[in-house]
C-alpha cells in the first residue's frame, strides 16, 4: 500500500511555525549562555550571538574559585532531593487517606492546602525567619530542608490525591484481604501505579527548591553553606562584574536540572493529566 503524503494545509504550516517559534525561543538562552560561558567579557559584548575560536574554559575554574559554585551545587542537590523525598513520604500516605477515607477532617485538610497554595511564600517570610530564630536554625541544611518540604505541600496534595482517587479501590480490598496493611497498601499497590504523578511533583518541587533564593538568602549566611542561588550573588561586586565567570557559573548550575528533567520527562505530562484536574 502507498503511503499517503501528508499536505501542508494552513493548519500544519500555522502549527509548524508555532512550533519552530517556540522551540527558538526555549533554545536561544541555553546556547547564549553556553558561548557566553567560553568568552572573555570584551568578547561577549562585541560578538554577542557569535561563539568564540579560543573557549576561554578557565571561566570555570575561576567561578568556582570566587564562590565556591561547585559546593553550592552539591549543597543545593542535597537539598532539593532531600526536600522532595521528605514532602513525598508525608504527602503520599495523607493524600491517600483523604481520597480514600471519607472522614470528617477531609473537606478540613483540603481547604487548609487550598489556603495554603493561595498565599505566597513571600507573605510568609517574616514569620519563617522569626520561628527559625527561635529555634537557632541559622544556617542549618535540615531546617531549609523542612521548610521547602513544607511549602511544596499545597501542590503536592492535590496532585496526589487526584491520581489516588482514579486508582480502582478493589486493589485496596485485595490487598486488605492479603494480610497487606494501610502503610503496605500506599507503598506497595498505590505508589507504583501512581508514578507518574509522583513524577510530575518530584520535578516542580525540585525545580522550585533548586531555584528558590529568597528564604535561602535570609537563613543562610555561611559560605560553605550557600545554595546556587545565594552563590550566584557573589560574583556582582561593588567595583565591577564579570560577565563571563558569570554565565558559566550559570551553565554549571543549571546541568542538574536539565538531567534530572529528561530522566522523568515522559511522565510528566500523563502525571498532571490524571492527577490535577481531578484533583
Amino acid at each position: 500500500m502507498k503511503k499517503q503524503k501528508k499536505r501542508w494545509t494552513p493548519g500544519r504550516i500555522l502549527y509548524g511555525a508555532c512550533a519552530l517559534i517556540w522551540f527558538l525561543t526555549a533554545a536561544f538562552p541555553l546556547y547564549f549562555t553556553f558561548i557566553s560561558a567560553l568568552k572573555e567579557d570584551s568578547e561577549i559584548f562585541a560578538n554577542y550571538f557569535v561563539p568564540s575560536l579560543s573557549p576561554k574554559l578557565e571561566n570555570f575554574v575561576t567561578a568556582n574559585e570566587m564562590s565556591g559554585i561547585v559546593r553550592s551545587i552539591f549543597n543545593s542537590l542535597a537539598v532539593s532531593v532531600s526536600a522532595v523525598a521528605l514532602m513525598l513520604l508525608l504527602i503520599i500516605p495523607l493524600a491517600y487517606v483523604v481520597a480514600r477515607r471519607k472522614i470528617r477532617l477531609t473537606n478540613t485538610v483540603t481547604v487548609y492546602y487550598m489556603a495554603a497554595l493561595m498565599v505566597p511564600i513571600q507573605c510568609a517570610i517574616v514569620p519563617i525567619v522569626q520561628g527559625v530564630n527561635t529555634i537557632h536554625g541559622q544556617n542549618n541544611l535540615f531546617v531549609l530542608v523542612v521548610i521547602y518540604a513544607a511549602i511544596n505541600m499545597p501542590m503536592t496534595f492535590f496532585i496526589m490525591t487526584g491520581a489516588i482517587s482514579e486508582i480502582s479501590k478493589e486493589l485496596d480490598e485485595s490487598a486488605a484481604m492479603d494480610g497487606c496493611g494501610l502503610l503496605q497498601t500506599i507503598f506497595r499497590i498505590i505508589v507504583p501505579i501512581a508514578k507518574p504523578s509522583i513524577a510530575t511533583c518530584s520535578i516542580i518541587a525540585f525545580l522550585a527548591v533548586y531555584n528558590e533564593l529568597a528564604l535561602a538568602n535570609v537563613l543562610i549566611s555561611d559560605k560553605k553553606y550557600h545554595t546556587i542561588s545565594v552563590a550566584l550573588l557573589n560574583f556582582k561586586g561593588d567595583f565591577g562584574t564579570y560577565y563571563s565567570v558569570i554565565f558559566a557559573a550559570v551553565l554549571m548550575c543549571i546541568i542538574p536540572t536539565v538531567i534530572f528533567y529528561l530522566l522523568a520527562q515522559e511522565k510528566v505530562e500523563k502525571g498532571i493529566s490524571t492527577g490535577a484536574l481531578k484533583g
